[in-house]
């Protein structure tokens, strides 16, 4: 009977994995680094989380996790993320909707609870509708690099240099602009209405810094976005448009700059979207 419960365990165990891998493939070309190969990568921690910089001895390994191990990991390592985001650009949040409207008449509404169930609701729904606005100012960017690439690769002078199945990124960063741009070059921001519920206006500008490994050419691609218009009045097409791209390539001792998309000509036939709530 041990026996048996022994081979009946050892079945199991061998199974949860499988019942319960949570994985995610992309036959995409372009996104090949965000695929999780690798178990720990997602839905569990290694013992020693920090980077191993050199060959340790098994004594130098713990024999066990300490309690709740995986618990504080996905803590740090998930939950934390997140949450210094939303303080980092915490900034976005400053505006006069946000600060003082809301919570204005949510605290106005929670003054007659006692006369129906309903001012409860209503005073409720102006925090949901606070942490919908925390939540999407301050996430990442989300610019589409399948695009980016597209126009990198059509480039004849850069396609020559760098190729999809060599290339590598290196570096990259992208955020949002602080504040309003000049007056005379971006007039629609003047408007009185938008600053109400707005800070900045939601434009980026950031870098991607690729390597190819076959003809060891470095290039780094200023990047800079705005918002533009959809087919109709007030849709927004494209959040992360891209109206101005260089490309700063250096290769055998040499510099070129590649002018994909130049921010004065793009400028007099597109103008931004002014996104409100």
């Amino acid at each position: 009977m041990k026996d048996i419960f022994q081979l009946r365990t050892a079945g199991a165990l061998a199974s949860v994995p499988k019942r319960n891998k949570i994985s995610w493939n992309s036959t995409n070309p372009y996104n090949k680094r965000w695929q999780y190969k690798w178990k720990h990568a997602y839905y569990t921690y290694p013992k020693e989380n920090h980077e191993h910089t050199y060959v340790k001895k098994p004594e130098d390994s713990k024999e066990g996790t300490p309690l709740f191990w995986y618990y504080w990991q996905d803590l740090f390592l998930r939950t934390w993320p997140s949450l210094k985001c939303f303080w980092e650009r915490r900034h976005r949040m400053y505006d006069n909707f946000s600060l003082y409207f809301l919570p204005g008449v949510s605290v106005f509404m929670l003054q007659f609870t006692h006369l129906t169930p309903g001012f409860t609701i209503l005073g409720a729904l102006p925090w949901f509708l606070l942490y919908t606005r925390i939540r999407d100012k301050t996430l990442d960017p989300d610019l589409k690099e399948t695009y980016l690439r597209d126009m990198l690769y059509s480039n004849k002078e850069i396609s020559e240099l760098f190729k999809e199945e060599t290339i590598h990124v290196i570096d990259y960063d992208l955020e949002y602009d602080k504040g309003f741009p000049d007056a005379e070059k971006f007039p629609e921001y003047k408007n009185k209405l938008y600053r109400f519920f707005n800070t900045d206006t939601s434009m980026c500008t950031g870098f991607f810094k690729f390597g190819d490994v076959e003809s060891g050419a470095t290039m780094t691609l200023s990047m800079k976005t705005m918002p533009v218009p959809g087919p109709f009045r007030y849709q927004v097409g494209e959040p992360f448009y891209f109206y101005d791209l260089r490309a700063h390539i250096h290769h055998n001792g040499t510099y070129k700059e590649v002018v994909l998309v130049n921010e004065n000509e793009v400028l007099k036939n597109l103008r931004p979207f002014l996104f409100l709530i």
